[in-house]
């Protein structure tokens, strides 16, 4: 069977049914609800990014945004903003040992979604996705002028 050719569709309603599940499972937990951006920002520091421009630039926003958004984390106690000991003209953030709570929480909520989506696609098709979507892509291709695809320009209307 050939896969649908607009496969967006698809990553973003399975990307929304496990940010909706993950917030639902915090929030019966106790805890105050983040938005999806702050969500993208923690997930993103777990892997390892700590500089906001480096954040910015792996979540594919602008630095304000990620700007904005530390600092509201920073006023609900997730992250806090030190001094770069590697470069003293640049900050870091860090994960709170609340933050580190909430991951732990985050990490049951994610393996209670997983349990749920098996029981209604099938393990194997989740086994698959997983397989699929962990394949090497690449680097993202920022330009179609020299591809096969390359699009052809569309006169604008006057």
């Amino acid at each position: 069977m050939k896969p649908p050719a607009n496969l967006l569709v698809p990553f973003l309603r399975g990307f929304e049914w496990f940010n909706t599940g993950l917030r639902a499972y915090l929030r019966d937990a106790g805890w105050s609800d983040v938005t999806t951006p702050q969500t993208m920002v923690l997930i993103t520091v777990w892997y390892g990014a700590n500089r906001p421009v480096e954040i910015a630039r792996q979540l594919n926003i602008t630095r304000q945004s990620v700007g904005q958004t530390i600092g509201e984390m920073v006023q609900s106690g997730l992250l806090v903003i030190e001094e770069d000991p590697q470069d003293r003209r640049a900050n870091i953030v860090k994960v709170t040992p609340l933050a580190e709570q909430r991951h732990v929480d985050s990490r049951k909520a994610v393996q209670v979604l997983v349990a749920e989506l098996e029981r209604r696609i099938g393990s194997g098709n989740v086994t698959a996705m997983f397989t699929a979507l962990e394949q090497e892509w690449g680097e993202p291709i920022t330009s179609f002028a020299e591809h096969d695809e390359a699009p052809q320009r569309t006169p604008k209307p006057d």
